[in-house]
């Protein structure tokens, strides 16, 4: 179809944080305040450069300021507890091309996120009912406007006009003796996933582009126990994940609400000498993740075996993961345009020896959760 060619493509990137975060606490009535603030400043560049005329050369760079206020506020009242909070996020998004600025492109944010909590124990049952809002920025990746050459007939590129996805969640669990239950349900605005689209001047190329979803609800359920006989300490989860969810496809309108299943058995041996055995399993049916959808039934087996020395702070670990090489995923892309079949043909089996020697672990009192931690995951 046509003649045989080498494609070079060449790509830079350079990344830099800096992120600082106070949080002060004072005892309140029957409980406490806490109040703080979160500031986080990236800047993430990307050169990328080709030898054929379908990818065009590009430089882009984005630098975002996220400054954050937050207040939390949590009071006991006999066996209920209640806690209330409100975060105020100012970001400012500026994205460049060829060191110039586009205002396009370029977003200011204000948002305000609530958060309520109420948590009760009646004799051996523990609940809790919890509320939250929050932002998700896209990865910087997705946010890449450069053309990717992954062969002949497909492209792949990012959207810079893409808006942070708004989640909403509440959240119900419970707990009696050993066993519990946990329901969940979010909904999504602007959620990120991938669409295609014809390319190239003939239209007959693909290229696969990040776009925003206008909202869908997705729904959890797990129930679980864990029990101990003996040497032998069994856990076993099985839960229920569904989304709801309608995309036209081939100009047709497609449900994507098919509910998945999942199950996980996990081991633990407690063995002579303090030797710790582990052997935990999981199996998941087919189940949808926006327009993806998980052509076949994943599972796998891992075992470990653990042995600790002078008070567990010199520890060994053996690891094999994926016993039986099982765990591949095989998807396809549902759009309107183009569908994509993906069979992933690589090996999850693996065996891991780890030597782990913690120092000074007595006079470690700082406890602090970190700063940018969830914009260090946009990298």
């Amino acid at each position: 179809m046509g003649e045989n060619r080498t494609v070079n493509t060449v790509s830079t990137s350079h990344n830099r944080m800096f992120a600082e975060k106070l949080v002060v606490s004072h005892p309140l009535w029957r409980g406490q305040i806490q109040a703080g603030e979160e500031y986080t400043n990236t800047r993430t560049s990307n050169i990328f450069t080709a030898n054929i005329p379908e990818v065009p050369d590009a430089d882009n760079r984005v630098d975002e300021s996220n400054i954050a206020a937050f207040v939390e506020m949590a009071q006991q009242f006999g066996s209920l507890n209640i806690g209330v909070g409100l975060r105020y996020e100012h970001v400012k998004f500026d994205y460049y091309e060829t060191g110039r600025l586009r205002d396009g492109q370029s977003k200011t944010y204000n948002n305000l996120f609530p958060s309520l909590n109420v948590a009760a124990q009646t004799g051996p049952v523990r609940m809790g009912l919890n509320y939250s809002g929050k932002t998700v920025r896209p990865g910087y990746g997705q946010l890449d406007g450069a053309v990717s050459y992954i062969n002949r007939l497909t492209f792949e590129t990012g959207n810079p006009y893409l808006k942070p996805t708004k989640m909403q969640t509440v959240e119900y669990m419970a707990q009696w003796r050993q066993f519990f239950a946990q329901l969940s349900y979010t909904y999504f605005k602007d959620g990120v996933y991938h669409i295609t689209e014809p390319y190239g001047a003939d239209g007959e190329a693909t290229i696969i582009r990040t776009a925003n979803l206008d909202h869908r609800h997705y729904f959890q359920a797990f129930l679980g126990g864990q029990f101990k006989v003996g040497i032998w300490q069994p856990r076993v989860n099985v839960g229920v994940m569904k989304q709801w969810l309608s995309l036209p496809v081939n100009g047709e309108t497609m449900k994507m609400n098919n509910p998945g299943f999942l199950v996980q058995w996990m081991n633990a041996v407690h063995l002579p000498y303090d030797i710790w055995l582990n052997v935990d399993a999981q199996l998941m049916s087919r189940s949808w993740d926006n327009n993806m959808k998980l052509s076949n039934t994943p599972w796998h087996v891992n075992a470990k075996i653990y042995k600790g020395f002078l008070n567990n702070a010199l520890s060994v670990t053996l690891e094999a993961k994926d016993l039986f090489n099982s765990s591949r995923r095989d998807m396809i892309m549902y759009s309107d345009a183009v569908q994509i079949v993906q069979k992933n043909f690589s090996t999850g089996r693996s065996v891991m020896l780890t030597l782990q020697y913690r120092f000074n672990t007595t006079r470690d009192r700082y406890r602090g959760t970190g700063a940018g931690n969830s914009e260090k995951s946009r990298f």
